[in-house]
Parts: structure tokens; sequence; C-alpha cells
């Protein structure tokens, strides 16, 4: 017995196994500025391809906020785990560092989204409490809380990229 523990627990110690812990550090635009200031590169970026199995992606730059030229071409990587998780081609917005291969390594846990679904990334739009309907509440009450919430995170991205080019003017 005493053999099977030890051997889980070798196993266990030489896994990577950790929990994200993604912190509410503020408001909206506390986040931001964390973000920006700990951001070698900030830019709205063309995804053009995804490989899921890696958690890697590549990505056009289309205009840079900070560290980027137009028009260059970077791999990129994300963790899953931690997210936020480069998920569907387009344009999106990307916070991230140059890790030692010179690929873009998105922030964990950070307010990189998608421009056509930025409510999919938690960390820079909070959902409503409940998504559920309550008790009380009609399916239609419901649905109208979840297409706000969605307008809210589309709103709260349009705003937050005119500050970043305020930022860079």
């Amino acid at each position: 017995m005493r053999t099977k523990v030890l051997i889980f627990l070798i196993a266990l110690s030489a896994t990577k196994i950790f929990a994200c812990d993604c912190k509410n550090l503020g408001n909206l635009k506390v986040l931001q500025e964390i973000e920006f200031d700990n951001s070698e590169c900030v830019f709205i970026g063309e995804v053009l391809e995804i490989d899921s199995d890696n958690n890697t992606f590549k990505v056009k730059v289309i205009e840079s906020f900070k560290g980027n030229e137009l028009g260059k071409t970077y791999n990129g990587i994300y963790d899953k785990f931690c997210g936020p998780i480069i998920d569907e081609k387009g344009k999106w917005l990307i916070y991230g560092n140059f890790n030692s291969k010179n690929q873009v390594e998105i922030n964990y846990c950070g307010l990189t989204r998608s421009l056509s679904h930025p409510e999919n990334n938690v960390s820079g739009s909070k959902p409503p409490e409940h998504l559920q309907p309550y008790k009380t509440e009609s399916k239609s009450q419901s649905e109208k809380k979840r297409i706000e919430w969605i307008l809210r995170a589309k709103s709260n991205l349009e705003n937050e990229i005119i500050d970043l080019r305020h930022r860079t003017e």
C-alpha cells in the first residue's frame, strides 16, 4: 500500500497540476490599466490559424497600441486552463508578452478577447449573477438579461479600444 501511495505522490509532483485562480482585481478600467502595464504587446490582430491541440495560433497585427509592427504575423500560444482561449478566427484584441521563442503569449486571466464575441471572456465582461432564469422570472426576461450582458460586453470593448487609441496619439 505504501508503494502505491508513494508512486502516486511522485507522479502527482512530476505533473503540472495547478488551479487557475483569476481574481477580480476591480472594475474594468482598473483591469485595463493593469493589463496594459503588464503587457509587452497590445494590438488588434487577425487570427489566421488555430491549433487547439497545441494551444497555438497565428495572428497578423492590424492595429498596434504597444510594441508591434503593423502587418507583422506572429505565432502565439495560450493556456487552455487559465485562458483566455483563442478559439475562433477573426479579429481579436490581444494582450500578451513574448516568450523565449518570440511567440506572443496571451496573459493568464487577461482581457484578450474576440471582437465579435467579447462576452466569451469572463474577465473582460462579468456575466450577470444568474444567467439561468429565476423561478419568478420568465424565459423572455432571462433572455433579455443575457442580450443586455452581450451588448454591454461589446460596448465595453469598443470603449476600451477608443481608450487604447487615445494612449497612442
